[in-house]
C-alpha cells in the first residue's frame, strides 16, 4: 500500500463532499449541519438519502475548507452527534 501526504493531495482552500451516515431520527440533519457550520461557516442545505428500510440516513455537504486541521476537527466533532456511525 502506498502512503501519501494529504497536504500534497489536497490543495487548500478546496471544496470537499463531507458525507455522514447516521441512524435516522428527528433533527439529526440539523445537528450534523450545526457541527459542519462551526468548522466551515455557511448556509448548508445537505442532500440526504434514506436507507431502504428507513433506519439510516446519509447526509452530504459540499464544504469549502481552508486547511487540514479544519477538516480533521470537523470529522472528529461530528462523531459527538448521537447516532453518527460513519463519515466519508
Amino acid at each position: 500500500m502506498t502512503q501519501y501526504d494529504r497536504d500534497k493531495v489536497w490543495e487548500f482552500p478546496c471544496e470537499i463532499c463531507f458525507k455522514v451516515m447516521a441512524v435516522h431520527r428527528e433533527g439529526i440533519d440539523m445537528e450534523v449541519a450545526e457541527v459542519v457550520n462551526r468548522h466551515a461557516p455557511s448556509d448548508y442545505s445537505p442532500t440526504s438519502k434514506m436507507s431502504r428500510d428507513g433506519n439510516y440516513i446519509s447526509l452530504s455537504f459540499m464544504v469549502t475548507v481552508e486547511n487540514r486541521e479544519q477538516v480533521d476537527a470537523m470529522y472528529k466533532e461530528v462523531y459527538t452527534v448521537e447516532g453518527v456511525k460513519m463519515t466519508l
